[in-house]
């Protein structure tokens, strides 16, 4: 959780940054901000905005990069009043980050292909790499549900059902499901990443059958054992395609982008002075 609040909190720094930048000829029919006679329009903000993220929560960053916006426009617009410029070094920090800017869209065009990854493709890495797949602790593949409180009723219905999962989806627990207290088909989940309750009950289950109510805190937990594998065991093929995929397609940008390098730089003179740098 901290690295993701992290990583949006320095996506939303440089988000600042960008639009802080942009002036504007005309006003904007989507005008948002005005210091004076510079504009910010709603585009420029929905431009800078981190994708996927709640819309509470886009909404509450959407009014802070408006408010900074404003700040730092005012500031510069007052530091351009009394002389403040760029000094050798920043003016080079400048043109420097419009040259990547450029970069990035000249890499777009060229190397954003649609790579595609065959079977055989696929299969003959997934052979090659399998020492990267192994386990390196036991894993349960399970389906989890989180109940705030006792329900005697769905307490007796879940003893007898043989399906965890339908039982969630008709009680609309699966609606109820958060990053604390995830409800559904997790997947395999390392037991260190369990609490201990659970992982001693998943210990005793056998194939196919759903837990007792385990109380841990403030709540009921009741897990269904769809399978169990050993540390050292290597994952099935189906559980690694994805990352296989975007392993593959990662490497055929790559040498793209070699070939790219190799040939633009004959069409264009080098040279390097190493020994000033000694």
């Amino acid at each position: 959780m901290m690295k993701n609040t992290t990583f949006l909190m320095f996506f939303f720094l440089m988000a600042i940054l960008l639009i802080s930048c942009r002036r504007e000829a005309e006003i904007p029919e989507d005008l948002v901000a005005q210091v004076n006679d510079h504009y910010l329009g709603l585009t420029q903000v929905n431009q800078s905005m981190p994708e996927g993220i709640p819309d509470d929560l886009a909404l509450s960053l959407k009014k802070n990069l408006i408010s900074k916006w404003v700040e730092n426009e005012t500031l510069y617009q007052v530091a351009l009043d009394e002389n403040i410029t760029l000094d050798e070094f920043q003016q080079f920090l400048v043109e420097e980050y419009r040259k990547s800017l450029i970069i990035q869209n000249y890499l777009n065009q060229k190397l954003n292909l649609s790579y595609n990854i065959s079977a055989r493709e696929i299969e003959d890495y997934y052979k090659a790499h399998q020492e990267e797949f192994r386990r390196t602790e036991d894993e349960a593949h399970i389906v989890h549900l989180f109940m705030d409180q006792y329900d005697k009723a769905i307490f007796k219905e879940i003893r007898s059902a043989d399906n965890l999962q339908q039982i969630i989806k008709k009680y609309y627990f699966d609606e109820k499901s958060n990053i604390e207290q995830p409800n559904g088909d997790l997947g395999y989940v390392p037991l260190s990443e369990l609490p201990a309750a659970l992982v001693k009950e998943i210990k005793r289950l056998k194939t196919g059958k759903i837990s007792r109510p385990v109380k841990i805190g403030d709540g009921y937990h009741f897990v269904q054992l769809i399978d169990y594998q050993k540390k050292g065991s290597i994952r099935d093929l189906t559980l690694v395609e994805d990352e296989i995929i975007l392993r593959l397609k990662k490497r055929k940008r790559d040498e793209m982008y070699q070939q790219l390098i190799q040939e633009a730089q004959k069409k264009v003179q080098i040279q390097t002075y190493l020994s000033k740098i000694q």
